[in-house]
């Protein structure tokens, strides 16, 4: 009977921890204050969970499934999520709608260390991009279990290449074997050669990536340019 008490007060334990991490541990009195642009008007926003916390979180759970943690600099960061990139997996594209409300596309990309390539025909994108070249990137799983999950998201800068710019060509030449696997499920001929006449490579820099990989034991990490 003791020790069914002892296992229960155990468990009362561990359930309080988890709740206060996820409720925002260490987090209590972290305000940001905004002015928002025309407004002068000054607003004061609680943000939750910071970057810090998370990865207080991330490191305890971490700790809690005895998965050894990695511990990586900046350039063995880099290093990690261009080999990361070089994985077979779709992107989600977030580009600003000239009304400044987000769009967001699920797009298939090739990568040369951070950097993002991506041969697309056409769509709301382009025009988001020709106002505003700012973008978001986002890649992420989950099996249903913290042990499962990894994600990296990258705010970046975009540009665009038409043909014959070299830049083009060589977003192309990057993107030839997927290309190549396209084109075979594209029918009839003359659409394919429509997408290819129409289509356009988007280059994306990265400015700031955020990565966690828990299965590899890496931590929230952040990069910045």
């Amino acid at each position: 009977m003791v020790n069914r008490r002892i296992r229960l007060l155990r468990l009362i334990c561990g359930l309080v921890v988890s709740i206060a991490l996820l409720a925002g541990y260490g987090c209590q009195g972290r305000e940001t204050t905004v002015v928002k642009t025309g407004e002068q008007k000054k607003i004061t926003v609680d943000p939750g969970l910071t970057f810090e916390d998370q990865q207080i979180q991330s490191a305890h759970f971490l700790e809690k499934l005895n998965i050894p943690a990695q511990k990586l600099d900046r350039d063995a960061l880099e290093s990690e999520i261009a080999e990361f990139l070089k994985q077979v997996q779709c992107l989600t594209l977030a580009t600003i709608n000239p009304d400044g409300t987000p769009h967001q596309t699920i797009l298939d990309y090739v990568s040369d260390g951070t950097t993002i390539y991506i041969a697309s025909a056409g769509g709301q994108k382009f025009v988001n991009l020709a106002h505003s070249n700012k973008v978001s990137v986002a890649i992420g799983y989950t099996g249903g279990t913290v042990e499962s999950e990894y994600g990296l998201t990258i705010d970046g800068t975009a540009e665009v290449f038409k043909a014959p710019h070299p830049m083009f060509m060589a977003g192309m030449m990057k993107m030839r074997g997927f290309l190549q696997e396209w084109s075979k499920s594209v029918q009839p001929m003359e659409d394919i050669l429509k997408k290819v006449v129409t289509a356009r490579v988007i280059k994306i820099t990265p400015e700031r990536m955020t990565y966690m990989n828990m299965p590899k034991g890496i931590a929230w990490a952040r990069w910045e340019k």
